[in-house]
């Protein structure tokens, strides 16, 4: 039985105290490791959906303009037809 396992168990003459605060500080960098792994994804997420979302208004504002020059070339063609 390691260290980790021992310190999970209710507290007996066959461990020291030494060793199961040594076997609890490890859970205890486990669980930092797992949370850390977990916020690290949630970042990798947001950015991802940021990017996304940049990457969506700024094809938006393109299409717009191509739309404004459009309905300018548009307004132009039905002025010089009705001369």
């Amino acid at each position: 039985m390691n260290q980790r396992e021992a310190s999970r168990k209710e507290w007996t003459a066959s461990g020291t105290l030494e060793e199961i605060n040594a076997g609890s500080l490890q859970r205890i960098a486990d669980a930092t490791e797992k949370m850390a792994a977990s916020y690290d994804a949630l970042r990798n997420d947001r950015d991802l959906y940021r990017r996304w979302y940049d990457e969506g208004r700024a094809r938006s504002h393109r299409l717009e303009l191509r739309i404004r020059a459009l309905r300018g070339v548009i307004t132009r063609m039905k002025r010089s037809r009705g001369r």
